[in-house]
């Protein structure tokens, strides 16, 4: 069963839709201990593709000011579920990133983190390109791609956890 690790909503169980591929345990508790370290304060946390909600909902309950965005009806709904029962309150988005991305640029919107974890069956590094190019964090701050071990990008710092890796690319 798939749970919110830790926070104010630790151990609070998440509905996933049948679209979603969530993040690995080993790899969310990483990636949440990292930021601690280096966010010591919070900020915006942006989840791209957010799927079921498990790490824009750790982030929330981390106590980031966290935006979610996912086009599926079933994911979308879940989300609004999964966040209820969890008692966290945060922003989902229902439209599609790449409507999102010029979207919230335009709005001026700008974020602490973006984390990004697409189907791997886009093509990643223009999806990822996308994310870079919208300028949404502000300085200081970090792009994420969540991917296969087996695929390098050119940029940034890789961290492998298991099958998956994060790209890290620093503002």
């Amino acid at each position: 069963m798939l749970r919110i690790l830790g926070g104010k909503a630790k151990g609070v169980p998440l509905k996933v839709p049948a679209s979603a591929r969530p993040s690995p345990v080993r790899l969310r508790k990483a990636l949440f201990d990292y930021l601690r370290l280096r966010y010591p304060a919070k900020g915006r946390f942006l989840d791209l593709y957010a799927g079921s909600g498990a790490v824009g909902l750790e982030a929330a309950s981390e106590g980031w000011q966290t935006t979610l965005v996912d086009k599926d009806p079933e994911a979308v709904r879940l989300l609004r579920e999964n966040a209820r029962r969890a008692g966290l309150a945060v922003r989902i988005v229902p439209l599609p990133v790449e409507v999102f991305l010029p979207e919230a640029r335009a709005k001026g919107e700008r974020y602490t983190v973006a984390f990004m974890a697409p189907p791997y069956a886009l093509d990643l590094a223009q999806a990822f390109q996308a994310l870079l190019e919208s300028g949404l964090v502000e300085k200081g701050g970090l792009y994420i791609l969540q991917h296969p071990k087996d695929l390098y990008f050119p940029l940034g710092e890789r961290r492998v956890y298991g099958e998956n890796a994060l790209t890290l690319v620093e503002v």
